[in-house]
């Protein structure tokens, strides 16, 4: 079975590495940044960080313990630095970007080859290529899911979480590796959501934005209020105190011991690092003084909504050649897009979802995005899954298992 699953991804760079396994049970593929015992994690570098897990990390010794088996590595870009994974090829159209850092994790799952995967999500890492492959993402509350065993890259806004097909999916996942859930309202009917447009105004692909209000058209349907809310300081400050933060930290993690072995690294991640190490002490203080603002600004907005609704992304995947989108009439680059939406709970620490919302004209995934109250996990995947019923995403599911495995 394993080498089967192995072969099966390959053509679409999902899986590093197989893992020979004796166990039975359900089939976990883990991000190669989460120890597994016995096998190597690499962090997607040629050499930086890499070394023989003792044990597992908590996160996968929680889902072994209940009946999950892992069987192979996910494909991640070197120190998941990136909005993209190398060499990973979306499902949906093989000459576009699967998304990342968990790119592998997406492409595993919506191949069918895995029911769940693990991955990390920093400043989009889970939701992005989730989205991207039309799959479910759950980026969970910042400090629920215990790191151990998880290869650092940004502490203060670091998650482990699952990718899975649905909400529920997630959310069982969710609830094995944070030992509990908030619980979730019957239904959805009163729940007041917020629509913060301005987050993307005119800067966003029709189509993508035609879809994510058919999701609220399906939530308000079921008996839900979609209200405008803003979020200034969000919209502001979020990415650069995000970017900012990234930077520093991650070269404090990484870059002695990067220039101690330069071969350790060769791609985009050098230079994250060395920029990481121009950061001032001054400039990385007053980032997390502003992501703690912004925290309290979305706290405040849930005295007045119980979610956020929003896209994931502003476009859908890109050409695995290009380094820019079109947005809004204007050529953007690429990362920047990506990581536009997904800012705002990475740097709050609230947390957030993504799950299939529809497709495009053009046959690509669209994922809608909820971001709620700290540890309202349950409550999220309970209004992803009315979006997961509605008539686009259903179109979207049943298109998918068309292309899943045989």
């Amino acid at each position: 079975m394993h080498e089967e699953v192995y072969a099966l991804t390959s053509d679409f760079g999902a899986y590093v590495e197989r893992f020979p396994h004796p166990e039975t049970g359900t089939p976990l593929a883990v991000k190669d940044f989460l120890d597994v015992a016995g096998q190597t994690t690499r962090n997607g570098t040629p050499g930086l960080g890499h070394h023989v897990a003792v044990e597992d990390s908590d996160a996968v010794a929680r889902l072994r313990a209940a009946g999950y088996v892992p069987v192979a590595r996910t494909t991640v870009p070197e120190l998941a630095w990136s909005s993209r994974t190398p060499g990973c090829r979306n499902p949906w159209a093989p000459d576009r970007d699967a998304g990342g850092s968990s790119g592998g994790s997406a492409v595993a799952v919506a191949l069918g080859d895995v029911p769940v995967a693990l991955g990390t999500d920093t400043g989009g890492s889970i939701r992005i290529p989730a989205a991207l492959c039309g799959v479910a993402g759950l980026r969970p509350t910042h400090g629920t899911v215990p790191m151990r065993g998880v290869t650092p890259l940004t502490p203060s806004m670091d998650t482990v979480g699952p990718i899975a097909a649905t909400a529920a999916d997630c959310l069982a996942v969710h609830r094995i590796l944070a030992g509990t859930a908030e619980p979730a309202p019957d239904t959805v009917a009163g729940l007041r959501l917020g629509w913060p447009e301005h987050l993307w105004g005119t800067k966003i692909d029709p189509e993508v934005l035609r879809i994510i209000e058919s999701a609220a058209g399906t939530l308000r349907a079921a008996g839900a209020e979609i209200v405008p809310v803003e979020l200034p300081l969000g919209h502001r400050y979020a990415r650069t105190a995000g970017f900012t933060t990234m930077l520093f930290e991650s070269a404090r993690q990484w870059w002695r011991a990067y220039t101690e072995d330069p071969s350790g690294l060769r791609g985009r991640a050098i230079g994250q690092l060395k920029a990481g190490t121009e950061v001032t002490q001054e400039d990385y203080d007053a980032a997390r003084a502003r992501a703690r603002e912004i925290a309290a600004e979305v706290d405040a907005a849930f005295t007045e909504v119980d979610a956020l609704l929003m896209p994931t992304l502003p476009v859908t995947a890109a050409p695995a050649d290009t380094e820019t989108v079109e947005v809004g009439g204007r050529e953007e680059p690429l990362e920047n897009a990506y990581y536009r939406l997904t800012a705002l709970a990475s740097v709050s620490g609230h947390p957030a979802l993504t799950v299939p919302a529809g497709l495009t004209e053009a046959g690509l995934p669209v994922g809608a995005q909820l971001v709620g109250p700290r540890r309202r996990e349950a409550l999220l995947c309970l209004l992803g899954g009315v979006i997961e019923a509605g008539p686009p995403a259903r179109a979207l599911a049943r298109a998918r298992t068309g292309r899943t495995r045989p």
